[in-house]
């Protein structure tokens, strides 16, 4: 009654399994369907307990292939979280099932994450070289940080919630925050600024997201957050930029940086164009190289 998964199950039979499966993300409560539904099939036939068990070790061991199987079927070089969760899958399943897994062929996870990384980053190195915005968003190393702050951290999770949608990829949830800002918040000195946790760029940030408006230190604080918790290393700037009518003014801003490389990013600056053209033409949405120097002068980082 026993199983062989090496000798008894051929990936042929496996994969037709995935296909009617669920990917399991909880063992636990799958395995325990499958020891009770599997025991009540055996004791109606009186088989021996031995047997019984058997039979649950190598359904459990099926189970957990065929979520593993099932989740690379959907797996493509650009899908790099579906990747890292048929790894997950692999890690969590039992000796037996990753053994069969491996002598299969089915997943090396660390060949298959490597040769997604490799892919990525010659990807992004393009993608640098050719001043594509977008797809260096889509590519950058993701590095989600908190600010420390509880307040502003909720405002900044309820400002992505009313911005971005699910289907939507990481650059485009970038730019939607970057549009949403753009034409939902205005431009005026915010005196509500509470200092208490010592850090200007906290307060700033937190105002700005509470009662809709600010200077450029309350846009680009609360942008820099936001790019952020979007997992992207951004800093708040300090400088000048270019006036509209000639010379140069005091300014902050937010600036991304993906391998070394700056591009900048300035909602608020944004606004002003927008609000006098009638068009978002993103103008100030992921600047770099000379384009960046031509218009902001940098002095120093804030945060």
């Amino acid at each position: 009654m026993k199983i062989s998964l090496k000798t008894g199950v051929s990936a042929g039979v496996m994969l037709a399994l995935a296909a009617s499966l669920i990917t399991i993300t909880d063992y636990t409560v799958k395995h325990e369907q499958i020891r009770i539904q599997t025991t009540e099939t055996a004791v109606m036939s009186n088989a021996p307990m031995e047997e019984i068990g058997n039979e649950i070790t190598a359904r459990i061991e099926a189970e957990e292939i065929s979520a593993v199987i099932a989740k690379l079927d959907t797996v493509s070089l650009s899908s790099y979280n579906e990747i890292q969760e048929a790894r997950q899958l692999y890690e969590n399943a039992s000796g037996d099932a990753r053994s069969y897994i491996n002598e299969q062929g089915l997943l090396d996870a660390e060949s298959a994450y490597a040769q997604l990384e490799q892919d990525r980053t010659a990807k992004l190195t393009g993608a640098i070289a050719g001043g594509d915005v977008m797809q260096v968003l889509e590519y950058a190393d993701t590095q989600i940080q908190g600010s420390g702050d509880v307040c502003l951290d909720s405002l900044v999770q309820e400002f992505i919630g009313k911005a971005v949608t699910d289907d939507m990829s990481r650059s485009e949830q970038l730019q939607a925050c970057y549009d949403y800002m753009v034409a939902n918040y205005s431009y005026g000195y915010n005196y509500n600024c509470n200092y208490g946790s010592g850090r200007k760029s906290v307060a700033w940030a937190t105002a700005f997201l509470r009662d809709g408006y600010g200077a450029c230190n309350n846009w680009s604080a609360a942008f820099t957050y936001i790019a952020r918790a979007l997992g992207y290393d951004c800093r708040l700037y300090y400088g000048s930029t270019a006036a509209s009518r000639g010379g140069s003014v005091e300014h902050y801003w937010p600036c991304i940086v993906v391998e070394g490389t700056e591009f900048i990013f300035d909602p608020q600056v944004e606004g002003d164009m927008t609000r006098r053209s009638g068009v978002n033409r993103h103008n100030r949405f992921g600047l770099t190289g000379t384009a960046a120097s031509a218009k902001y002068y940098f002095s120093n980082t804030i945060e």
